[in-house]
């Protein structure tokens, strides 16, 4: 059903113009924030956490700015679909274009900001073989359609499932890196098995964030590169990319110490992004834990993080 209305939204446009999926994206973006109250509150939770100390108001227009800014990257989408300009600047993407020319492979780890596609069609453009890695939750979030499309322009995709035995997708994700290419996975939220995890301190909490991306940066001994994707305006993006790390342990004693530096690297790295750019973090299920009336402005003890992200 998603599908279908992506497509009929589309070709509206082509007739009507941009203005017409812009309009649309940000009426269902309104219903979204009015009549799923969940969602709703779980974006105010996390705003109350970025920004602590501001007004319940301010974490609600927060919400609402960051439900709105998701729209517009779907409006994004059907544009660059349609063939309209959009406009991508990449920084840093000359240590991965060195990758690539060595056939040294590499993980690239992504987080829920900005849009995914713009990234994937910027390694398109560099020539890179690419293997996207998703959970169940957000496989079901990219429209088959979308899905085929990238498929057909080469992209590889893998979803994982909460069976799988290997938190990155199995051997296939090592056999790919060894052969030259690049896996990409999100580091900022778990969607397989909840004992992955690596703790680190993320804005003042205790957390666990996935550690599947950094133990296979440190058992393929691959690069392993941090991108953002920030949308500037309108059909304009940019692309942030880090220098690439390498995760090294010289002993299996070594081996959870190395993973959760590199996991607390990514983490020190996503909070400063967040804080530049709070409305383009799109999480839109319980992240933080909801801290009692009494419990504000003290001291927090270790959350859970919540597995996956609703389906949108």
């Amino acid at each position: 059903m998603k599908a279908l209305l992506l497509r009929m939204v589309s070709k509206t446009s082509f007739a009507l113009g941009s203005w017409f999926v812009r309009f649309v994206a940000w009426w269902i973006a309104t219903g979204y924030f009015l009549f799923r109250p969940s969602r709703r509150r779980s974006s105010i939770l996390l705003y109350q956490v970025i920004f602590p100390g501001r007004s319940p108001w301010y974490s609600l227009y927060c919400a609402w700015r960051q439900f709105h800014s998701f729209a517009g990257t779907y409006a994004d989408r059907i544009e660059a679909y349609a063939n309209k300009d959009q406009t991508t600047q990449a920084k840093g993407r000359e240590k991965l274009i060195e990758a690539g020319r060595r056939g040294t492979g590499g993980i690239i780890l992504i987080s829920h900001m900005g849009s995914y596609e713009v990234a994937v069609r910027a390694f398109q453009e560099l020539g890179l073989r690419l293997l996207i890695i998703m959970g169940e939750r957000e496989s079901k979030q990219v429209a088959r359609d979308q899905r085929e499309t990238l498929m057909a322009q080469g992209i590889q995709i893998h979803v994982a499932t909460a069976q799988d035995a290997s938190p990155f997708g199995g051997l296939d994700a090592l056999k790919f890196i060894r052969e030259g290419g690049f896996v990409s996975l999100a580091g900022d939220l778990v969607w397989t098995d909840q004992r992955s995890l690596a703790p680190v301190t993320f804005f003042n909490r205790e957390m666990g964030f996935p550690a599947g991306p950094h133990l296979l940066a440190l058992v393929s001994g691959a690069p392993l590169f941090t991108l953002f994707t920030v949308r500037v305006k309108k059909g304009k993006y940019e692309l942030l990319l880090s220098a690439p790390r390498h995760v090294k342990a010289l002993s299996r004693r070594e081996r959870n110490a190395a993973i959760q530096k590199s996991a607390q690297d990514y983490a020190g790295s996503l909070e400063a992004m967040v804080r530049r750019h709070p409305f383009q973090w799109y999480i839109f299920e319980p992240f933080f834990p909801e801290v009692p009336d009494e419990q504000k402005g003290a001291s927090i003890g270790p959350p859970v993080q919540a597995a996956g992200r609703e389906e949108r």
